[in-house]
């Protein structure tokens, strides 16, 4: 598991993306018990993925995007209808979702989410 501060480092500094990043680790990492959290990327692009059994195999993983937005990927959940949850991109290996503000995460939501993911997943 990366350090809370390695974490932060992937965003701006006391940015709206770092709230929503620092929620979203919040729910993923109190919903699975066994998974490993791993930052990639350099300096200009990072991102945190979350896999178990081995960092090839990503659950999924948070982002920094623009305009002090935050994204969400997910994998192993073909296609998604939820009322609040809205997935953007084609979506060919995973699926992700914008947040602009914190208040936009929904903790039931993104456990249900996390669910879907968790009865996909091979692993």
């Amino acid at each position: 598991m990366a350090t809370i501060e390695a974490f932060k480092n992937t965003f701006i500094e006391g940015s709206e993306a770092q709230r929503i990043g620092l929620k979203l680790r919040n729910i993923i990492t109190t919903y699975f018990t066994n998974i490993d959290e791993t930052i990639a990327g350099g300096a200009k692009v990072k991102l945190t993925l979350y896999s178990r059994n081995g960092p090839s195999n990503v659950l999924c993983g948070i982002q920094q995007a623009a305009n002090d937005t935050c994204m969400l990927y997910v994998h192993h959940v073909p296609s998604i209808d939820h009322d609040r949850l809205k997935f953007s991109g084609k979506g060919k290996h995973a699926k992700r979702i914008k947040f602009e503000k914190a208040t936009d995460v929904l903790e039931t939501d993104i456990k249900w989410l996390l669910k879907q993911v968790n009865e996909n997943a091979p692993y």
